[in-house]
């Protein structure tokens, strides 16, 4: 008898970097056996669009919870969601309670749902909230004509990269829709989905402390990487373990 199939990872990416720049890292998972699916964000591209500045992290969701009806309902494929940075408010927006594994199991339906969320550096927060006030108020972006930009990347989010990395990285960064600061989150999908939180000791954007509240925030199962907070760059291969380990086990 053949060993089950693996999850599908849907990888939901953070701020400011061009889709692209995760490719190296789906690569990595997929010479380890697993099918990945990594939807581009509407409020991450076409910055050209005269309506980017009004997309919004709901247009982010609802592009994420359509490919995840595809996954589950089309395909019935066991779903793990990987989340980075501002990827964390995307997935726990996107994923109804019906797409679970464990509601569907439930149900009596078909194979398939979303089994596990990993939090990488991610932000969690629940119902109600908008990361507005947050990002307006930090000194570490500017917004200007309705886009918000990182200021100073190579020490927040590339600061354990060799200089030459971090500093091409630095030119392909991208702006995101200020639509988002505004989004009032309405659903916790971390309170029914299984979660594990990769903590990132060395980030400096997301300080650990905080990554630790908002792990315990999601009763999320918590492991630490000694990277940055961009380990899919930095530490690709210890973050791909604990990914393949976390998938394996679901």
């Amino acid at each position: 008898m053949s060993p089950p199939a693996h999850p599908t990872i849907l990888l939901i990416q953070g701020s400011f970097q061009r889709p692209d720049v995760y490719s190296p890292f789906v690569k990595l998972l997929e010479s380890r056996g697993f099918g990945v699916v990594q939807p581009e964000l509407p409020s991450l591209t076409g910055q050209d669009q005269p309506d980017f500045p009004q997309k919004t992290l709901a247009d982010d969701s609802a592009v994420i919870e359509a490919a995840l009806q595809r996954l589950v309902q089309d395909e019935a494929k066991k779903v793990v969601v990987v989340m980075h940075s501002y990827g964390g408010l995307v997935g726990a927006e996107a994923v109804p309670e019906e797409l679970t594994l464990s509601s569907r199991e439930h149900r009596g339906l078909l194979a398939g749902g979303v089994a596990h969320f990993i939090y990488v550096a991610a932000f969690v927060m629940p119902p109600g909230q908008s990361i507005g006030a947050a990002m307006r108020d930090s000194p570490n972006h500017t917004i200007e004509d309705g886009r918000i930009r990182m200021l100073d990347p190579r020490a927040l989010i590339y600061n354990d990269l060799p200089p030459e990395e971090a500093a091409s990285l630095v030119d392909r960064m991208t702006v995101q829709s200020a639509g988002v600061l505004d989004t009032v989150l309405t659903r916790c999908a971390y309170s029914y989905v299984p979660s594990t939180y990769v903590v990132c000791t060395a980030d400096p954007a997301l300080p650990p402390p905080v990554q630790e509240r908002f792990a315990q925030a999601a009763g999320s199962e918590v492991k630490n990487i000694a990277a940055g907070h961009s380990p899919m760059l930095s530490k690709p291969e210890q973050l791909a373990n604990i990914i393949v380990e976390i998938s394996e086990g679901v």
